[in-house]
This record gives C-alpha cells, sequence and structure tokens, in this order.
C-alpha cells in the first residue's frame, strides 16, 4: 500500500481553487468559494470553525448535535469499532499499524497537492481564533487526546517488533521524500503518474524489509475478531408496541439482542427472529430480522431502542414520542 497524503498550508489560493483544481473539475463548498474569493480571511474561518464543529465525535458517536453524552459514545466506537486508529502528525507510525492490521505490505505514502507559491503571512492566525477554535471543538480536542493514548498504548505493548519496524518504515520514508514528486502541488484525483510510482517502488527495494515483515507477521497472529456490524431500521409504533427490523451483518443467522431505553433507564427488551421476507427480498442476509416489542403501560415519552449492551442506536430509533419519530 502506497498511500497519496494531501497537504493544505494556507489561504493563498487563486479563484480557481487550490492550484487550479476548480477548472479541472474539483468542487469546493459555498464557504471554501467565499474563502478563495477573499471575502473570508483564515482568522475568520478558523475563529468560526467554518469547516465544522466537533466533526470527529459526529462522525464517530453518529449524532449531529453533540455533547459530553456524545463523546463518551465517539470515545467507545474509537476503542471498540475502529481497526486501527492513528494521527495525522505521524503517518508512518499509522500507515504502518493499518497494515498489520489488514494484510497490506507496504506503509507508505507520498505528499500531494500543496498549496502553490502562496505568498508570505497569509496564513497568519491570530492566538485568540486559536483559542477559540480549541474551545469551540472541545470534544473533538480530548477525542484527539484519546487516540494518542490509544497509539501509546500499543507501541507499549508490542515493544521492539514494532519500534524495530517503524524505525525501517520511517528511514524508507524519508527516501521517498526526497524524490522528484510530480504531485507535490497538484492533486491525485485525476490519476496518479505512473512512473513516478516506480521510483518509489526501486527506493523501497533498496531496503531490508525483514522487520516490517516480521512486524506484520506478528500483528496478523494477534489480529481482533471483526466487530458485529448491523443494519437495522425502526418502522413504527403501534398500539404499544415499536416494530420493524435489525439484521446482524457478520452473523446473519444470529438474532440480534434490542433495548428500549430512555435516557439510560432501559424499559423494554426483545430480539430479532420474527419472518421478514420483504427486507430478504431486497438481498438481506435473513429472513428472520424482524422485531415487536411491546412498551410499557406506563410508558414515558420520548424512547430510544438500541442494540443491546451497546451506544449504537437503530436508524430511525429515536426520540420517538406518540407515534411520530422526532429526531
Amino acid at each position: 500500500m502506497i498511500r497519496s497524503r494531501a497537504r493544505s498550508r494556507t489561504t493563498g489560493d487563486t479563484a480557481n481553487g487550490k492550484n487550479g483544481q476548480i477548472t479541472r473539475g474539483v468542487s469546493v463548498s459555498a464557504t471554501e468559494a467565499l474563502a478563495l474569493q477573499g471575502v473570508l480571511s483564515l482568522d475568520e474561518w478558523v475563529s468560526e470553525s467554518l469547516g465544522g464543529r466537533n466533526l470527529f465525535v459526529q462522525m464517530l458517536s453518529g449524532e449531529p448535535a453533540v455533547n459530553e453524552a456524545s463523546l463518551a459514545v465517539a470515545q467507545i466506537h474509537l476503542r471498540e469499532q475502529i481497526g486501527t486508529v492513528g494521527v495525522c502528525e505521524d503517518m508512518s507510525e499509522f500507515l504502518l499499524r493499518l497494515c498489520g492490521s489488514t494484510g497490506l505490505k507496504l506503509p507508505f505514502c507520498f505528499e500531494s497537492n500543496r498549496t502553490h507559491g502562496a505568498p508570505k503571512g497569509k496564513a497568519h492566525i491570530s492566538e485568540a481564533a486559536r483559542q477559540k477554535f480549541i474551545d469551540d471543538n472541545s470534544l473533538d480536542y480530548e477525542l484527539f487526546r484519546d487516540a494518542n493514548r490509544i497509539v501509546e498504548a500499543y507501541a507499549k505493548e508490542t515493544g521492539s517488533v514494532f519500534s524495530n519496524a517503524l524505525d525501517v518504515v520511517r528511514v524508507i520514508q524519508s527516501e521517498i521524500d526526497q524524490l522528484e514528486n510530480p504531485h507535490f502541488y497538484n492533486s491525485t484525483y485525476f490519476g496518479i503518474d505512473g512512473s513516478f510510482l516506480s521510483r518509489v517502488h526501486e527506493v523501497i527495494g533498496r531496503f531490508d524489509l525483514a522487520p516490517i515483515d516480521t512486524y506484520l507477521e506478528f500483528a496478523q497472529s494477534r489480529r481482533r475478531p471483526p466487530a458485529d456490524l448491523f443494519d437495522d431500521f425502526v418502522d413504527a409504533v403501534r398500539d404499544g408496541v415499536v416494530c420493524s427490523r435489525a439484521v446482524n451483518l457478520s452473523e446473519p443467522q444470529r438474532q440480534v439482542p434490542l433495548e428500549v431505553r430512555v435516557g439510560t433507564r432501559i424499559v423494554a427488551t426483545g430480539c430479532s427472529g420474527e419472518p421478514r421476507p420483504d427486507v430478504a427480498s431486497t438481498g438481506y442476509p435473513s429472513a428472520y430480522s424482524g422485531f415487536s416489542i411491546p412498551l410499557p403501560n406506563d410508558f414515558p415519552e420520548g424512547f430510544r431502542v438500541t442494540i443491546a449492551n451497546s451506544t449504537e442506536s437503530l436508524h430511525n430509533a429515536g426520540t420517538w414520542r406518540q407515534g411520530w419519530h422526532c429526531e
């Protein structure tokens, strides 16, 4: 595996986008267009978090409006659902671990699409803007610290077999970085230069990859089983019964245990297993994905349906009030 590592350094781009990519068919958002035209400064972009706030917590929690509870969900998913955790500041470390968890062999990358010819001083960010960004994205920063703790724990746990391989990766990567790179100021969106890739492989071929191979064999021997992958949906709530479907795509023959929660309190339980031939006819690997869970008589409004012993909510799962899906 050899990956392109795109970089963006400043807002000194032209009206045609970064390195003229818009004229080549690469689109940008309306906010990015304003920045490219000089209507928005980099300080404004950063201080207002115009690229989005706490995006990583949003992605890993599955919740569009996030809080401390969302962070807790994201941290659980980071540790239990993400096979390889790494940080952009150390791509060599991440790519080596990624190869170890996937069976890929070459943990190297090359840079692409750096901003070309930006005048000095254009990228200044005020301390006030920087601090406001940190404050507004505090949940993401905590998740980032958690990711670093995971990375550090893995390095300590695997010891010299990992560190020896990483040393070799860093040496080879430094040689790759010295090559004349046709993509340094250009996107790989429209393809990668084949002759450049050949030169990258020539560099790799000059080194003894035994420490890397030893680590990869070690990592493959201790791979954890893949996490269960669910596909699910809540169709409706009728006459005090919540019903729909849930499938464990990793083991379709297994019933899926479910919980109905109000806040953190479990108020009803059930599992899949009812016939749903309509679901099977669309290509799902189980004809018994249906479920019906009776709700208690004194059931309060506002509940969610989740996979049992998990933070994962079913699609369209909450919050339900008086038979209506409200979120």
